[in-house]
């Protein structure tokens, strides 16, 4: 954090600075920008009009007035900042630069700068040359948890930037800094509990956000004692005790966690639900102030996900193509004859033992999410529609019963159009323009990535990006079994 506030306290500080900010959020980096500075966040700002007009308003607001309006072209994103620029001073916001940092110099702070290539494309180079091309006296910092050779474009149209690699806390400085949190006596039991369990788990500023939200649930059950105000709670009565801490006090409080860190690590820490919500579903006790059963006890599910058709059906298969070995798609999506002599898709030649990993080979739910090329996926979606999507009314199967020979055999011969008229359907939707729209959508969601470049437009991979519980949702939806399309069955 020094080194960063020691680059922008100056005159001379450089016009592009890029932060590598692993083991550290957002919100802590923050804390070390000068007065006049702009901050984005790519993700929250997902469009050139949005991430635009943001900045402008923002910068306008750090430099003493007002702008509001919305911007969606550079040119005018950059005539915008020299207007604000030349507006400067018009409130006290720069007079409070003066005393605290320098109010000559700007700064934009752009997070998640990985995605800048996603909101603006393939100009977003330009924002590296930004003060030339502005002639103002600013700075651009690029913050991301990604390295710069991931990030930097491979036309190789950007600047060089000034590397800033913020290391991570080391556990004494950590535990330094969450004593701060509280001063009740019971505080550096707890941080030493939460650092014991999550310490190796997560980067520093996790295990600060989680043990904000732990916080509560570890002391909810402690009787009245004089320290009690520290907690929140109401003023202690005068002939209140301190707090006397034992090994008993510290076994309960301990046992009383468990079940808490351990969601904390699976639900809290993803951002699968919100802090609220968790300390809301896991306190110990009750509204009335009864205790509450563990089975009470219980994260509450996301909201599912709300796609169009084709777009659950993409991502199913996009799982399977991740989570299976492509010598297996034969196999499990592959044609096979049913029990009625129907040929079916997906699993018509399982063989006995099927799913079963070798002796010392890692299951791949373990290594997580494999790239896959894009005609791949469109054959699994293909299969996986033709197999359970809902056909039209007219290519449905009839319910005549065939008695005759002469019967049996055109009653096959309708079907056997019926089915090649569905096939020709599916595949006019597997190459639709539809589709293939829905690809860079899914991408901007985070539920699929592309590992290949952006510019490449053969030879396209992509990685499914999406849980097993959250597939399986989306596959009962279609009344698919999923387990029958994974080469490794997890239930």
């Amino acid at each position: 954090m020094d080194t960063l506030a020691t680059l922008l306290a100056h005159d001379g500080a450089p016009a592009l600075v890029y932060l590598h900010h692993p083991h550290h959020t957002s919100s802590s980096v923050r804390a070390s920008l000068p007065p006049t500075s702009a901050v984005a966040d790519a993700v929250e700002l997902h469009t050139p009009r949005l991430l635009y007009a943001a900045v402008l308003r923002r910068v306008s607001a750090s430099l003493g007035h007002e702008r509001e309006g919305e911007v969606a072209k550079w040119d005018a994103f950059v005539r915008g900042l020299r207007e604000v620029w030349a507006a400067r001073g018009k409130g006290r916001a720069v007079d409070n630069a003066d005393a605290d940092g320098n109010s000559d110099h700007l700064t934009l702070v752009f997070f998640r700068a990985e995605r800048l290539k996603t909101v603006l494309g393939p100009t977003w180079t330009a924002l590296t040359r930004l003060s030339e091309l502005a002639n103002l006296p600013l700075t651009v910092v690029l913050a991301s948890t990604v390295p710069w050779d991931d990030v930097r474009p491979a036309r190789a149209d950007a600047v060089e930037p000034v590397m800033v690699y913020l290391e991570p806390l080391r556990r004494d400085e950590l535990r330094e800094t969450l004593l701060s949190g509280s001063a009740h006596p019971l505080y550096p039991r707890f941080v030493d509990l939460v650092l014991a369990s999550l310490g190796q788990l997560v980067p520093p500023a996790e295990v600060a956000f989680a043990a904000d939200a732990l916080w509560p649930l570890y002391t909810a059950t402690l009787p009245p004692h004089a320290e009690q105000a520290l907690l929140g709670r109401e003023d202690p009565p005068a002939d209140a005790e301190p707090l006397a801490i034992s090994v008993k006090l510290l076994t309960d409080l301990k046992h009383q966690l468990s079940l808490a860190l351990a969601l904390a690590a699976e639900s809290l820490l993803p951002r699968s639900v919100g802090r609220a919500a968790f300390v809301r579903a896991l306190h110990p006790l009750g509204e009335d102030g009864a205790p509450r059963q563990v089975s009470a006890r219980s994260i509450p599910r996301p909201p599912g996900l709300d796609l169009p058709l084709a777009a659950q059906f993409l991502l199913v298969a996009a799982y399977c193509a991740s989570y299976n070995p492509a010598k297996s798609d034969v196999r499990l999506f592959g044609r096979g004859t049913g029990p009625d002599g129907k040929r079916r898709r997906g699993g018509g030649v399982r063989r006995a033992g099927y799913g079963r990993t070798r002796v010392g080979k890692v299951a791949q739910r373990l290594l997580g999410p494999k790239a896959f090329p894009l005609d791949r996926l469109l054959a699994m979606f293909a299969s996986l529609y033709a197999e359970h999507g809902v056909r039209p009314t007219d290519l449905e199967s009839d319910d005549e019963v065939a008695v005759t020979a002469a019967q049996i055999e055109r009653k096959r011969a309708r079907a056997a159009e019926r089915d090649e008229q569905w096939e020709d359907e599916v595949d006019a939707v597997a190459m639709s323009v539809g589709l293939w729209s829905l690809i860079p959508e899914l991408e901007a969601q985070g539920l699929l990535k592309r590992v290949s470049p952006v510019d490449r437009l053969d030879n396209v991979m992509l990685r499914c990006e999406i849980d097993y519980e959250t597939t399986k949702t989306l596959a009962k939806a279609l009344k698919i079994t999923l387990d029958e399309y994974l080469y490794e069955a997890m239930a």
